[in-house]
């Protein structure tokens, strides 16, 4: 609860976590208000593979599971969860993400498109990585001038949207700005 309003956890799937550390920007992660949920096989993937393949941000993510920034919850709908694998192209992870978020009443923070569509299909919130720039933003743990540094290194470093969606990215990310003025 925050000043009366239920606050949705975010539920997030490998993507933004990954990206979000690749780039420096982990402490977004320890300073958003909001609770931050995720799987088990997604913390597989983050932390244990990762550091099985040597891969640097496998070790901050990993602190920031010791820390308890991340509540590593299971799905309980097991039917729900088996219904949603039978979606061509969706992932374990982003099956469990989106589980896990209609169980809480969460936001999924997904980037994967066929999990989008998934989730706009059974009525599941979801977000993506720029969401959580703009509220980072928002509650200015940072500046939109690195929100918007973030995404161009995100995309350099592999992340990848529409030419369309970037620049509506910039544009809320502007948007951003000019309100808190």
């Amino acid at each position: 609860m925050c000043g009366g309003v239920k606050v949705k956890p975010l539920v997030f799937n490998a993507t933004p976590l990954i990206y979000l550390t690749k780039i420096g920007l982990s402490k977004i992660f320890e300073e958003l208000k909001d609770e931050k949920l995720t799987s088990p096989s997604v913390k597989r993937e983050v932390v244990d593979e990762g550091k099985r393949k040597g891969v640097a941000d496998s070790i901050i993510l990993d602190k920031l599971f010791l820390k308890g920034v991340f509540k590593v919850v299971e799905s309980k709908d097991k039917v729900f969860l088996e219904s949603l694998l039978q979606t061509r192209g969706l992932h374990v992870t982003d099956a469990e993400v989106l589980t896990i978020a209609k169980e809480h009443g969460g936001i999924a923070i997904i980037d994967d498109e066929v999990a989008r569509k998934t989730a706009k299909i059974y009525g599941i919130s979801y977000a993506g990585t720029p969401y959580i720039l703009a509220k980072a933003v928002s509650e200015e743990i940072i500046t939109s001038e690195k929100a918007k540094q973030a995404i161009n290194e995100m995309v350099y470093a592999g992340w990848r949207c529409s030419i369309e969606t970037y620049a509506k990215i910039m544009e809320t990310i502007e948007k951003l700005t000019k309100s808190r003025r």
